[in-house]
């Protein structure tokens, strides 16, 4: 059970470090999406920019975390 833990935490900290290499803009995106929930409409309305510009912003995130595991 330690070693699943130990695991989790380390795979948590490796998504929190990648998260902050990103751009300041694309952070923003995945934080108020995967933090606080805000659907992809409501971000872009926030930030005033386009749903698409979300959605490239969200799949260039998650393109640098799964390249961060593949490791």
């Amino acid at each position: 059970m330690k070693e699943d833990t130990e695991s989790l935490e380390k795979r948590i900290e490796k998504v929190k470090q990648v998260v902050d290499s990103l751009p300041p803009k694309c952070q923003e995106i995945i934080r108020l999406n995967k933090l606080e929930g805000i659907k992809y409409k409501d971000i872009a309305v926030r930030m005033d920019i386009s749903v698409k510009t979300v959605e490239s912003q969200m799949r260039i995130a998650f393109k640098k975390i799964r390249e961060a595991f593949h490791d």
